[in-house]
């Protein structure tokens, strides 16, 4: 059950709350706060839980939380009021506009970004958050060694962050081996955080510090610009001879290790799944407990609750634990998934049907009003419920996303077309820009068979079109659906003379999807050549290299870029991803 992806809108938004900062000017924040302690900002805080915690947990800072969610907002200010928090202030609106008026240069001790979305379809990678000019934007806020903490369950996005921080030359990162980092032992985890660690899901932890501006040589720049100090491992005494530990013993130091450093309930849970999945039910049982002890919110309890009914055997306990999941929920979404795992795990249909109405009754967002629908019709198969839910969902519905969110879920789960066109034109009427409505046809096209609202939508598509990336898509897009080649071909010229304007980055994508979709590699070629040309930074050189190798395999060409891109690397991690990348595209890295 995903999230619905979300972009800064051109709404106005104020309510009157002495934490909420609504102003036109730059505040005076040692006035605001009445002294000048260091100012800490997120990017983005959701539902806030992140910066409750760490505004508790650092009552002498100063937390700024910006976010465009007017729910997540308000939801924020009333916890803050609830908890009586004096170093918190909120504000409303896109960062990029809001962190100029907000802060002076070098005003910001320390920049957390938790899971910023993604934007995984290729006609929306530039509406992601992280992008060259955004990095250099919160260099600048930064104080000398302040620092940036980032996390995603995206690996794409996360290797597209580290290249753009390691590129900027204010930014070091502050794991130059391998440029990310297995866990931050030093922050508390958000919901959405604990919610991929729970499913199994690999996130990517991302550190850097802010550069003393001084030459390289200098004394200051020494001091300051070296990588911050680890801490040294501890290590038990040598055993001696003949004392060799055997594999049981390495298992259970490890084991005690992973209890010992646990500092949550999720981390407890990892540890009594693995001594559970070892055969050791009896030192899990009791770390379950501990885990139990340590539970603070319904996505715990639950998650522990199924460990315990399907690791241990344990009905009765893990009733008892879903009790409290079903106490501590606040969401619809809490309570759809609390329903889903008490029906896979204690078969519980009462008690299922029970949670899925309060879940209904439960305010919530597009997406989980249609994932209630879903789960009420997989389990149930109660179309008329189902049916209910969704027709909520269509009068709540008020943005594009949402219209083609639900539309898509009509059809899947009811297969009503007349129903699901009704949306999508809703979906259509309220698409903003080019790549809303190109998200739209192919559903059109796909899912309902109709090329004549396919080819309209096309047209305003293109009218809306602003630059290389939206002509690029919809010609990729032209290719595949209504195969109209000359149309397509028409869009790719457009974008090339828009990319003209771009960076190496939009001729790069361009030259690949004019091989990909139509095969002129010929016109590719004259595009890359200028890609090469445009090209300044480590990632554009290497990117455009295994580019030159998967789409015109002229490997010389390719050589000689991976050369180019050597002499811009900055970090060990950058050279180390360089081999790994020749090996894969060349063969060899014996060029470097």
């Amino acid at each position: 059950m995903g999230l619905l992806t979300a972009r800064p809108t051109s709404a106005s938004f104020s309510t009157e709350d002495p934490c909420f900062i609504d102003t036109t000017e730059r505040p005076d924040w040692q006035s605001l706060f009445g002294n000048n302690q260091p100012i800490k900002l997120e990017i983005g805080f959701g539902m806030g839980d992140f910066l409750i915690e760490m505004a508790v947990r650092e009552p002498d800072s100063h937390f700024i939380g910006i976010d465009f969610s007017q729910e997540g907002i308000l939801k924020l200010l009333a916890r803050i009021k609830q908890l009586q928090l004096k170093n918190i202030r909120v504000a409303h609106g896109d960062v990029r506009k809001k962190i100029p008026l907000l802060f002076r240069d070098g005003e910001l001790d320390t920049i957390f970004i938790n899971f910023p979305d993604p934007w995984p379809r290729k006609r929306h990678l530039k509406r992601r958050l992280i992008k060259p000019g955004f990095v250099n934007l919160l260099a600048r806020k930064l104080a000398p060694e302040g620092r940036v903490y980032l996390a995603t369950d995206s690996a794409p996005y996360a290797h597209e962050i580290l290249e753009y921080f390691n590129a900027d030359a204010l930014f070091q990162n502050m794991n130059r081996v391998s440029g990310f980092h297995g866990d931050r032992d030093n922050l508390p985890k958000t919901k959405y955080e604990k919610s991929f660690i729970y499913a199994g899901d690999k996130i990517h932890y991302l550190a850097y510090f802010r550069r003393v501006v001084a030459g390289p040589d200098s004394l200051a720049g020494k001091l300051h610009n070296k990588e911050p100090v680890k801490k040294e491992e501890t290590h038990a005494p040598e055993r001696l001879a003949g004392e060799a530990k055997s594999n049981d013993d390495i298992l259970i130091e490890k084991f005690k290790n992973a209890e010992a450093q646990a500092k949550d309930a999720c981390d407890l849970k990892q540890v009594a799944d693995n001594l559970a999945e070892a055969g050791d039910k009896e030192w899990a049982r009791k770390v379950y407990r501990k885990t139990e002890e340590k539970a603070q919110d319904s996505l715990d309890f639950n998650w522990l609750a199924y460990s315990v009914s399907e690791a241990l055997s344990d009905k009765i306990w893990a009733g008892e634990i879903y009790q409290k999941a079903e106490e501590k929920a606040e969401t619809s979404l809490d309570l759809n998934w609390l329903a889903y795992s008490i029906s896979e795990t204690l078969s519980n249909r009462e008690w299922t049907r029970k949670l899925f109405k309060k879940a209904e009754n439960t305010p919530g967002n597009i997406r989980e009003l249609c994932d209630l629908a879903d789960s009420v019709a997989e389990t149930f198969g109660d179309r008329k419920w189902a049916l209910r839910i969704y027709e909520k969902a269509e009068s709540e519905a008020q943005e594009h996303a949402e219209f083609l969110e639900l539309a898509d879920s009509i059809l899947k789960r009811l297969g009503d077309k007349k129903w699901a066109a009704r949306v999508y034109k809703k979906a259509e009427d309220k698409a903003e820009d080019s790549s809303d409505l190109h998200s739209l046809v192919e559903c059109l096209c796909d899912k309902l068979g109709d090329l004549e609202w396919t080819r309209k939508v096309y047209s305003k598509a293109e009218n809306l079109a602003k630059d290389s990336n939206d002509f690029c898509g919809l010609a990729e897009s032209l290719c595949k659906n209504p195969g109209n080649k000359e149309w397509a071909v028409k869009l790719y010229k457009e974008a090339e003379a828009q990319a003209e304007t771009g960076n190496s980055g939009d001729l790069r994508n361009l030259a690949d999807s004019l091989c990909e979709n139509i095969g002129d590699l010929e016109w590719a070629k004259k595009i890359y050549q200028k890609a090469e040309e445009k090209a300044k930074t480590f990632y554009e050189f290497r990117w455009l290299a295994e580019c030159l190798c998967g789409n015109i395999g002229n490997l010389e060409w390719a050589k000689r870029v991976y050369r180019k891109a050597e002499n811009k690397a900055k970090d060990p991690s950058d050279i180390s991803r360089l081999k790994n990348s020749m090996r894969e595209k060349l063969g060899s890295d014996s060029e470097l």
